[in-house]
């Protein structure tokens, strides 16, 4: 089954509950505290789905897993960047909840494993815009 052809690039800021390195994240331990809880918010500086362009839009997800991220069922909420139309939208949505990619291919397809994905939020992200200007002074 031939996927569509997707590109990322942009800042990205994410963190969890967990010590450093999230161990629940590479199959190895238990979450330090026996949950994992975090958020992963990505400025999107270069970027499409297919022929969507998404430049300058922004995005982040709300995620809660039970035990280790790769026993799955997870919560997720995605927030979507409201000056995206109807397309750019469907597309951040399918990329935020790990569809189109392989499994292990990109940090998304983890996602695809929630047991509940909630309807996207639609909401103002222009404050992603400072992940930039902490950059551009690091």
């Amino acid at each position: 089954m031939s996927q569509v052809d997707w590109y990322i690039e942009g800042g990205e800021f994410s963190n969890c509950n967990c010590d450093y390195g999230c161990p629940c994240q590479f199959e190895s331990r238990r979450p330090t505290h026996g949950d994992c809880r975090g958020f992963a918010a990505v400025r999107i500086d270069k970027g499409h789905f297919g022929d969507v362009a998404l430049d300058g839009l922004g995005a982040a997800l709300l995620y809660a897993w039970p035990g280790p991220i790769y026993e799955g069922n997870g919560e997720c909420q995605a927030v979507i960047d409201e000056r995206a139309d109807g397309r750019q939208r469907d597309a951040l949505a399918t990329i935020l909840y790990g569809g189109e990619t392989n499994e292990g291919a990109t940090h998304w397809w983890s996602i695809g494993r929630c047991q509940a994905l909630s309807i996207p939020h639609f909401s103002n992200t222009s404050s992603l815009t400072s992940i930039s200007s902490a950059e551009k002074h690091a």
